[in-house]
């Protein structure tokens, strides 16, 4: 029995294969030592299973989107999801850190794929109103995974060894294998059989990166990853290494933080379903994102970053970012019904970019203070807004609700 596009169960469908980057990425960093004593690796090449699955997810979301408008969807998200489930079996029994760094590239690539096709999911069967709506869901249970998934990281490893985290993993893909084999339908109305052609890629390539509309909404919406991915990567250096929090204080602060994004996904929903003009949500977000980013700043700057009041100014980011995700991926996407592949590809893309440029720049900046995390953050956010205002506000003035 299939499952219905409009139903909740759906939506978790949708919302899990988007999930599975945070899952693989999270889940595993409580278990970085552990696979370092265990094959024998240096701390330089157990930090390279993190940038290889990266580079796969990045790399595959350009490849999986156009096969996906040629082929159909759930073809390419049933291989997709079966990619990741063999992969991750092979990351639990690798034998060395080459064979679990080329199997991460892998796993990486099985969830790219599967991330780049489920909001193309999204974009084949809503438009408009309810189409954001979604966005907005999908989101908001994505970004749960973050807070939950160092979590079960950290349970898994109190009774099993690292190992057994790969095969849960592999277990998660296994199981939307199925449900996406027997309960969800074809969501393209007609294929494009010239997708794969060289010149049809890069007409297609060259459309998604030229039309104002959409690619404004995509680097608006990597660059306020970024600021949000700038507060993940950075925030153990700051919270435990300058301000000396403990491990189990820093996951509740992280959590909390992270909570933003999920109730500004949330609240971003509840408000398009009332009427409020998505373009006017958007450029709150932008706006806040980078106010309170600057405010945490200012704070390091005159020598008063302390938690009490840098955890309130970080969680109100994370709902503006929360608020501005879902809409920015609608931007991006709702030009393009005759490609949304290649249309999510380049949003994914270049969202994957922006956070690994983000986890470099905190790195370069950390000076042994508290300033690096916000100085990136404000970096980030600013230039989000700078896209806006110039990208995206003129096309909205004249086009209020396009889509």
């Amino acid at each position: 029995m299939t499952v219905s596009p409009r139903s909740f169960a759906f939506t978790l469908v949708i919302a899990g294969l988007a999930a599975l980057p945070p899952l693989s990425i999270d889940m595993s960093l409580p278990a970085m030592g552990a696979i370092g004593a265990a094959l024998h690796a240096l701390p330089s090449q157990t930090g390279l299973t993190l940038s290889l699955f990266m580079a796969g997810f990045a790399l595959a979301q350009l490849g999986f989107g156009p096969l996906s408008d040629r082929f159909g969807r759930r073809a390419p998200l049933i291989a997709t999801c079966a990619l990741f489930a063999a992969s991750g079996l092979l990351c639990a029994f690798a034998g060395g850190i080459g064979a679990l760094l080329v199997w991460r590239f892998v796993q990486g690539a099985g969830a790219g794929g599967g991330t780049v096709l489920a909001f193309a999911v999204v974009r084949d069967l809503f438009e408009g109103v309810e189409a954001r709506a979604r966005m907005g869901t999908v989101s908001a249970v994505m970004t749960a995974a973050p807070m939950l998934s160092p979590s079960i990281g950290a349970l898994i490893l109190g009774v099993a060894d690292w190992r057994t985290i790969f095969l849960v993993l592999a277990l998660a893909g296994l199981a939307l294998t199925f449900v996406l084999g027997f309960a969800v339908d074809e969501s393209i109305a007609a294929r494009d059989l010239d997708a794969l052609s060289p010149r049809r890629l890069w007409q297609s390539y060259a459309r998604a990166l030229t039309h104002r509309v959409a690619i404004g909404h995509s680097l608006l919406g990597a660059l306020s990853f970024g600021c949000m991915f700038s507060f993940v990567s950075g925030s153990p250096f700051v919270f435990i290494g300058v301000l000396g929090l403990g491990t189990g204080w820093f996951a509740l602060l992280f959590a909390t933080c992270a909570l933003g994004i999920t109730a500004g996904s949330l609240l971003c929903v509840r408000l398009l379903r009332m009427g409020v003009d998505p373009n006017r949500m958007l450029a709150a977000g932008v706006i806040g994102q980078a106010a309170f980013s600057l405010a945490l700043l200012a704070c390091a700057v005159l020598g008063a970053f302390r938690v009490a009041d840098a955890v309130p100014l970080l969680v109100l980011a994370n709902v503006a970012m929360g608020v501005v995700s879902p809409l920015a991926i609608h931007g991006a996407m709702e030009p393009f019904g005759d490609m949304a592949g290649v249309a999510s590809a380049v949003r994914g893309c270049l969202q994957m970019l922006a956070g690994a440029a983000a986890s470099a720049l905190v790195a370069a900046l950390f000076n042994g203070t508290a300033t690096a995390l916000p100085l990136a953050m404000t970096i980030f956010a600013a230039s989000s807004a700078v896209i806006w205002l110039i990208l995206v506000q003129p096309t909205t003035r004249s086009e209020p609700q396009f889509g």
